[in-house]
């Protein structure tokens, strides 16, 4: 139990008799630790029958140059290097089936999304970041069940054992049941799920009982997160939010998340003293940023509630809401959400003086012909997922990924039936529904039919801002 939990060395079979009585003492107090008992050393009634209790199957104790203490919560391994993870569910319980395995890791997977700054996809590809599947005694990863008891789930951190990385394995010989509160009625699924996804986003066991990472089994629970849980997300993924460089591509202009409410400040503006009418139409940009819609006009922004009126405390300027945007910018092009990391892109025109951004790259590095000005619509079509750029009478299919466009593009916009050229905003929206945008109109556009709806255009500000412009 010591060596295979991480509390001594491991060695050959006979090399108890080269442990020192001190580190078996040491191993013993940090047991007791883990499992929020007495830390006498002793190897008492308590302590053994821990040690024969239900349980997760990872390690406790990681060598010191793996693992980051912080006080309280262990930090396993680094984190993912991206923001929208994937996951396939390979296989399923028959004594919970597979609606019940589908809906408790979804909700697994939205409570650490709260606090992680991740988004998380199921998709039917075994190619997934996350494998969560069922397998009995040896199945394959070297780390074989034992049966029902003791061992109930495992899991791998991000990039652990190369393909196994971020994988949930669950013992199939475990009594597995839907919201069970006593052991001998059986294992809670959705409790096992949660813990275990802790450690595939990269964290370790922790000391504390009240935290989903403590490593025994301990019932049925509320299913959220403790304060030790959020402290130890928050350090992985909200701290340090921008990926490596050097392990994340940068094709296009990343900038940092938006902040959720305007910076209060009062810096010297540049020269824009005239609020543009919004309710003229005309918009310059609109896009769907973290499930709310964003409209751009001049050097302001507009956000709006679920139900299309402008939120309290808007417009403000872009600056205010996009960390490091240049501020002397008076107007973008374009806006939409990168899929592969959620980052937040937008194109403006560069002035011919000054180098604005930093990061702020020309549209011709992506492949786009020196002769285009500017471009006047993107957005991400829900249909495919793909990247789709538009001016004047053509558009690009463009590849975030690897910052190149896709090959036999532009094509002409007569390809988008029903919808004009020479665009001011597009957007599409994970509900299906794709929206275009000229003058003071917009369209409707049926992604499976790839033609308008019936009875548009619509005058947009009327629709999307509340404005009475007959």
């Amino acid at each position: 139990f010591m060596r295979r939990y991480g509390y001594l060395e491991k060695g050959p079979s006979q090399a108890e008799a080269l442990y020192s009585e001190e580190a078996v003492v040491m191993a013993i107090k940090s047991i007791q630790r883990y499992g929020a008992l007495p830390e006498t050393g002793v190897l008492d009634p308590r302590t053994i029958r821990l040690m024969s209790s239900p349980r997760c199957g990872v390690v406790d104790q990681m060598p010191h140059e793996q693992s980051m203490r912080h006080r309280r919560y262990v930090i396993g391994s680094e984190s993912w290097r991206k923001r929208k993870i994937t996951y396939f569910i390979a296989n399923w319980s028959s004594k919970v089936g597979e609606d019940s395995v589908a809906k408790f890791m979804q909700r697994a997977f939205n409570e650490w999304a709260k606090y992680s700054n991740l988004k998380f996809v199921r998709v039917y590809d075994p190619s997934a970041d996350i494998i969560v599947g069922f397998g009995s005694g040896h199945h394959g990863d070297n780390y074989p069940f034992d049966g029902p008891g003791n061992i109930l789930a495992h899991a791998f951190y991000p990039y652990e054992m190369q393909s196994y990385g971020g994988d949930i394995h669950f013992d199939e010989d475990e009594n597995w049941k839907e919201n069970s509160t006593h052991l001998s009625d059986g294992v809670d699924f959705y409790s096992v799920a949660i813990h275990e996804l802790g450690h595939s986003l990269g964290l370790a066991h922790s000391p504390v009982y009240s935290s989903l990472m403590f490593p025994y089994y301990k019932g049925i629970t509320q299913g959220t997160l403790d304060y030790d849980d959020i402290l130890a997300v928050y350090k992985l993924y909200k701290e340090y939010d921008e990926p490596s460089p050097a392990t994340t591509p940068e094709p296009v202009p990343r900038l940092p998340d938006f902040v959720t409410e305007p910076l209060i400040t009062q810096p010297e503006l540049p020269e824009f003293t005239q609020m543009p009418n919004v309710c003229s139409g005309g918009f310059d940009a609109v896009g769907v940023l973290r499930g709310e819609v964003f409209i751009f006009k001049g050097p302001y922004l507009w956000r709006l509630t679920e139900k299309y009126r402008i939120r309290e405390g808007y417009p403000v300027r872009i600056w205010q809401v996009f960390r490091g945007f240049p501020r002397d910018v008076q107007r973008i092009d374009a806006v939409y959400e990168r899929e592969f990391d959620n980052g937040v892109v937008l194109y403006w025109i560069f002035d011919g003086l000054n180098f604005l951004h930093p990061e702020a790259r020309p549209i011709t590095d992506f492949g786009l012909p020196n002769t285009l000005e500017k471009v006047d619509a993107a957005m991400v079509w829900s249909k495919n997922q793909k990247t789709y750029l538009f001016a004047g009478d053509q558009f690009w299919r463009f590849n975030d990924t690897t910052g190149t466009l896709d090959e036999d593009y532009p094509r002409s916009m007569d390809r988008w039936y029903g919808i004009p050229t020479n665009l001011d905003a597009a957007t599409s929206v994970a509900s299906g529904k794709t929206y275009f945008f000229k003058g003071n109109y917009y369209w409707l556009y049926n992604n499976e039919r790839v033609r308008p709806e019936r009875g548009y255009p619509r005058k947009a500000s009327n629709v999307w801002l509340g404005c009475r412009v007959a």
